[in-house]
């Protein structure tokens, strides 16, 4: 049988069965209760796939699981099942469970629609599914094109997880895993942070996020503790941050806003040793904020096809060179290509991809030296430090110069009464492309460039552009919204951003 992160639990079970493994309000468990529940867990998805099981009378009222299953369908070890739960002690049980069971987990964002889920079904084809209620249930395994995929297709070998991208800048695709890479990532990041098992991490991040799901098994590799909150309550986590209950988080920037304007100026205690911000760029100002107010930041650079990170820059390096992510993780390698293009070689990658419904699942593509086109773009200075400057596939080309929209954006996002900005480029006969810039107001009403009603002004964000960067890199169009589509996961939706807002550049110019 694969190993998976279920060995790590009963080696941890046996050597620290009263260690402390998950916390939430008013309960707590043992790492022996965990790997006990997660046994049960996995005795109930054996009872699910067994020809004599009977049927769960509430499958019927599942609206996230097909509507009709194989009547007495057995499905063997490593087969797919998807988890559409939240946060909680159950949840990670489940999930231990799944791997106890000797299946592959597909954890799903607990806040994923109907809609959302069915899409992610039509992806990965999976045996079982786990709605909220922790009920289990077969599903159908057969798409639109006439495929069978879940038990019947061939997962790749030693594959434990996939996980779906956040569809952020493109559709949705599934990434697989294996225990050695999430094992690599554990490795790197408590080499790199120091971290013990008397951590307690802080999980605000959904086990259908990387960043969750690589924090759970992190956890139950070094013997540390996670507490638990339903979901994401800002006023919940600074309280538990206050009480001394969480020395790490792992958050992304709309979070880490979110937690400032709880703090309230309050002391934070010396027992938060760190807060990793990543998922996406966080703007200068913001951590500035964050600095003021006494938050240890680290910074971070990784992405869902290398198992979380890839460079981390520890709190008093973040904020000694504010803008670096640091080196990269040990065993990982980053290297520039032509134009500034980062690649990435490592233990941490994904080993499959499963591209989209309909789609078998295939080799995380690399170059004959195993390496990743991650298509962020970058560089690396004489120190091996790692800076981010934006996407290959986002760079504006107008009346010959090119455009970094990150560029751009870190300069408007330096705008008091900024809280993001989107910039991207869109057809122009004379020029080839225009500069266009959404941008988000801080609706806290502070600032210096508000108007008369106490709003930011595009007048003010295009005054501001034309002091700090060349006329042909400033927006030709500017429209301020109250705030940007996200993810389930934090980041922001740039495609529907163009889609929006970059269909009648008319009825934006400033």
């Amino acid at each position: 049988m694969t190993t998976s992160p279920a060995a790590d639990l009963a080696r941890r079970a046996a050597t620290a069965p009263h260690a402390t493994a998950l916390s939430w309000d008013g309960g707590r468990m043992t790492y022996r209760e965990l790997d006990l529940t997660a046994r049960a867990a996995a005795d109930r998805l054996h009872a699910a796939t067994c020809p004599e099981a009977p049927a769960d009378p509430l499958a019927a009222a599942d609206p996230f699981a097909a509507t009709a299953s194989r009547a007495g369908a057995h499905f063997p070890p490593g087969s797919l099942v998807t988890l559409r739960l939240s946060p909680g002690p159950d949840a990670v049980a489940m999930l231990l469970g799944v791997w106890k069971a000797g299946h592959v987990a597909v954890p799903l964002h607990e806040r994923l629609t109907a809609a959302e889920v069915t899409r992610a079904h039509q992806i990965v084809n999976p045996a079982l599914h786990v709605n909220p209620a922790l009920h289990v249930n077969s599903t159908l395994h057969i798409d639109n094109s006439g495929l069978h995929f879940g038990p019947l297709s061939a997962v790749p070998a030693g594959v434990i997880a996939f996980l779906l991208t956040s569809g952020s800048s493109g559709a949705p695709k599934a990434l697989g895993f294996t225990r050695a890479a999430f094992a690599a990532s554990a490795s790197a990041v408590t080499r790199r942070l120091g971290l013990t098992a008397d951590d307690r991490w802080g999980l605000c991040l959904s086990l259908g996020h990387i960043g969750g799901l690589s924090l759970v098994v992190r956890a139950v590799m070094n013997g540390s503790a996670v507490r638990l909150w339903p979901s994401f309550d800002a006023r919940a986590v600074v309280r538990s941050i206050l009480d001394g209950e969480v020395t790490h988080l792992a958050i992304v920037p709309v979070m880490l806003r979110k937690i400032l304007e709880c703090l309230r100026g309050e002391r934070v205690p010396a027992s938060l040793r760190c807060v990793l911000v990543g998922g996406a760029a966080a703007p200068r100002a913001l951590l500035d904020e964050a600095w003021r107010a006494g938050l240890p930041i680290a910074t971070t650079w990784g992405m869902t096809e290398t198992a979380s990170q890839v460079a981390t820059a520890p709190p008093e390096l973040a904020r000694r060179l504010p803008g670096t992510v640091g080196r990269p993780l040990h065993g990982v390698e980053v290297r520039t290509e032509p134009g500034g293009n980062l690649s990435v070689r490592g233990p941490t990658l994904a080993s499959a991809v499963i591209r989209g419904p309909g789609t078998r699942p295939e080799a995380l593509e690399t170059d004959a030296g195993g390496w990743f086109a991650t298509r962020d773009l970058g560089r690396i200075d004489e120190n091996g430090l790692v800076w981010i400057e934006g996407r290959e596939d986002a760079i504006i080309v107008s009346g010959g110069l090119n455009v970094s929209p990150r560029e751009v954006e870190r300069v408007i996002e330096g705008l008091p009464g900024v809280v993001e900005a989107v910039v991207f480029g869109v057809p122009d006969e004379e020029w080839g492309e225009v500069v266009v810039a959404v941008v988000a107001r801080d609706r806290r009403g502070t600032g210096a460039a508000e108007g008369p009603s106490g709003d930011l002004t595009t007048a003010a964000v295009d005054r501001h552009c034309r002091e700090s960067l060349v006329r042909g890199r400033c927006p030709s169009h500017i429209v301020v919204v109250d705030e940007l589509p996200r993810t389930w996961t934090g980041k922001v939706m740039r495609a529907r951003v163009v889609v929006r807002f970059g269909t009648d550049t008319e009825s934006l110019k400033t």
